[in-house]
């Protein structure tokens, strides 16, 4: 019974941790407008005559290129970049950019709002 017993809370506990790393689950992709079209990460749509158009994450975007991490131990990301903006939709109260004269950083302030929306973060960078 005993036996029984330690078995099937060590079942319940793997089962819990793998659950647990799975919300605490994210993936990101940053590189320049034409990396991430060509990557099919990105696509643009709208406008006229190829002005106005704007980013969106494709539809059936290329999840190789993004790299996972874990939300709970991420908290700022490396960009390196002159200029950089974000395609998909994160609450601004909830990051910031950081850098003197560029972007050093992406540095979420609240985890829990920044991934509320998606578990996906793409940034263009110049």
């Amino acid at each position: 019974n005993i036996d029984s017993l330690t078995t099937t809370n060590k079942d319940k506990e793997n089962t819990i941790n793998q659950k647990t790393s799975e919300l605490n689950t994210a993936y990101y992709a940053f590189g320049t407008n034409k990396e991430l079209i060509k990557n099919k990460v990105i696509s643009k749509e709208g406008g006229f005559i190829g002005i106005g158009k704007s980013e969106k994450l494709s539809q059936d975007f290329n999840k190789e290129y993004f790299t996972k991490i874990d939300i709970t131990k991420t908290t700022k990301i490396p960009i390196m970049s002159k200029k950089a903006h974000m395609v998909t939709t994160h609450p601004a109260s909830s990051y910031r950019f950081e850098g003197e004269n560029k972007v050093d950083n992406l540095v979420i302030t609240n985890i829990q709002d920044f991934w509320s929306a998606s578990k996906y973060l793409v940034i263009v960078v110049e």
